[in-house]
């Protein structure tokens, strides 16, 4: 896939919720902070991952298929919940 496909979730963390959307070049399983660790285990046939260019989006990881080798995001966002208590963040990449 090469084309950009738009994605879109929701994970909690400490009880709370955090809406995420991108666009990527592969399929999103899901957007977390990073700091929103421990990361729970992937579903067999899948992987965490970073950004290749961390400096855009040095906060993120990306679950992802396990075959995926190169992404691609655009226009990443991590909502907070309804309390404010998030952070939300943009990013433009090119593989």
């Amino acid at each position: 896939m090469s084309a950009f496909q738009p994605y879109a979730g929701v994970y909690e963390f400490h009880g709370q919720s955090f809406n995420w959307r991108c666009y990527a070049t592969s399929r999103l399983h899901e957007v977390r902070r990073k700091d929103h660790e421990p990361l729970p285990p992937p579903a067999a046939g899948r992987k965490w991952i970073a950004p290749a260019d961390a400096s855009h989006d040095p906060g993120i990881v990306l679950l992802v298929d396990e075959d995926v080798s190169d992404i691609s995001q655009i226009l990443l966002q991590i909502s907070p919940p309804a309390d404010g208590a998030g952070i939300g963040a943009a990013s433009e990449r090119s593989a």
